[in-house]
């Protein structure tokens, strides 16, 4: 399941990420995805969870659709799917959020995280009916809507309040600062189309009375305030940190001295770069298992077809000589900054190919570098 930007990275980053919206016409195949699939993500998904919603005149109340009982000891929770399948008839949209562990969902959110850099967050919408999921709202995360079944009218409108954080929930401000008038965009996404909108744009999907289905990838990068955040945990190693405060006469000498000292904190490069990589180093991506492979002590070499990627959504800190992927950083000598920078180049990269492009390397200490590298989940087998 690929996605064609069909526009450069840095240009994306330059023109359009937090800036302003982009349609990516048939961006994607749909033929490769049908109501199975999409079935299938709502059967897996944990349908008690908070991220898991029916949207009718409202959220719907789980007791409605969702009934629990238990199974040889287990509590268990399904569908009342009668109850569902009249609620759908009349108009209403199946949410769920948080996918994980969806292949073909994986694959759409891998390319968005590898293509924005940033970490990816999956949701679903099914609908049939003609009720918007939610009135005209922001989000406060950054979307790429993938049609992957029907279609459905989007209705788009330039922000009132821009970059709002996730704590700044659109109906928590829409009196103060309320939607435009006039539509900035208004259009019918099809399947196979993506389109970018950045946090803070008002906005109304609106089914169109005919089977629907998409897919929200929402981005999330460092934002500023998590860098202050992680910076104020450092305070406490300053003196004027801790002492107490009473009357404004004896403090203001203290709080200027900790304004100085954070300011200087938060302007010193290697502060910044330790944040990053605190940051990057929380970061995971499902990688796919490969016990057979890996784990398997009786298991022949990688075969020369096998196609590799970064367990990473970015290969941060190659310029430095080290790589961070899934909590591990790896410091790199020449050759294997080379092989990482090339894997990270040409996602999906065969190992034959790794190795006509690394003809330095001995062919078989290569093959057993990139397998050490699997084992620890720095590299992974991809599907291209």
């Amino acid at each position: 399941m690929n996605i064609s930007f069909n526009i450069p990275a840095n240009e994306f980053l330059e023109q359009y990420q937090e800036k302003k919206p982009l349609l990516m016409k048939g961006a994607v195949s749909s033929n490769d995805f049908s109501w199975r699939d999409a079935n299938e993500i709502f059967e897996r998904s944990n349908v008690a969870s908070n991220d898991f919603k029916l949207s009718c005149d409202g959220i719907r109340p789980k007791h409605e659709y969702v009934e629990s009982y238990w199974d040889i000891g287990t509590l268990r929770h399904r569908l009342i799917k009668p109850v569902v399948y009249d609620y759908l008839r009349n108009g209403a949209t199946l949410i769920a959020n948080k996918i994980a562990n969806e292949p073909k969902v994986n694959q759409f959110a891998r390319r968005v995280a590898e293509f924005t850099g940033r970490q990816v967050v999956s949701s679903a919408y099914a609908a049939f009916g003609e009720r918007d999921s939610f009135r005209c709202h922001w989000d406060t995360r950054d979307v790429f809507a993938i049609q992957l079944i029907g279609r459905k009218r989007w209705i788009v409108y330039e922000p009132s309040f821009e970059a709002p954080l996730f704590t700044q929930q659109s109906r928590d401000y829409e009196h103060q600062y309320p939607c435009p008038a006039e539509p900035y965009m208004d259009f019918i996404l099809e399947a196979g189309d993506v389109f970018y909108l950045p946090r803070g744009w008002w906005h109304n999907p609106l089914p169109l009375g005919e089977e629907t289905f998409h897919l929200a990838l929402g981005t999330f990068p460092a934002y500023t305030m998590d860098y202050l955040g992680w910076a104020m945990k450092h305070m406490p190693d300053f003196l004027d940190a801790r002492r107490s405060l009473s009357r404004w006469e004896d403090a203001r000498g203290t709080l200027a001295s900790v304004g100085r000292h954070f300011d200087a904190f938060i302007n010193d490069p290697q502060n910044y770069d330790r944040f990053l990589n605190e940051f990057i180093g929380n970061t995971r991506v499902e990688s796919p298992l490969a016990i057979d492979l890996f784990g398997n002590p009786n298991a022949g070499q990688l075969a020369e077809d096998a196609c590799l990627q970064l367990s990473a959504n970015k290969p941060h800190g190659l310029d430095e000589r080290y790589v961070i992927a899934n909590g591990t950083r790896l410091n790199l000598d020449d050759q294997g900054e080379r092989l990482i920078r090339r894997i990270a180049e040409r996602p999906g990269i065969s190992l034959a190919e790794l190795s006509m492009l690394c003809p330095e390397a001995d062919a078989g200490k290569l093959r057993e570098l990139v397998t050490a590298l699997c084992r620890q989940d720095v590299l992974e087998l991809s599907a291209h």
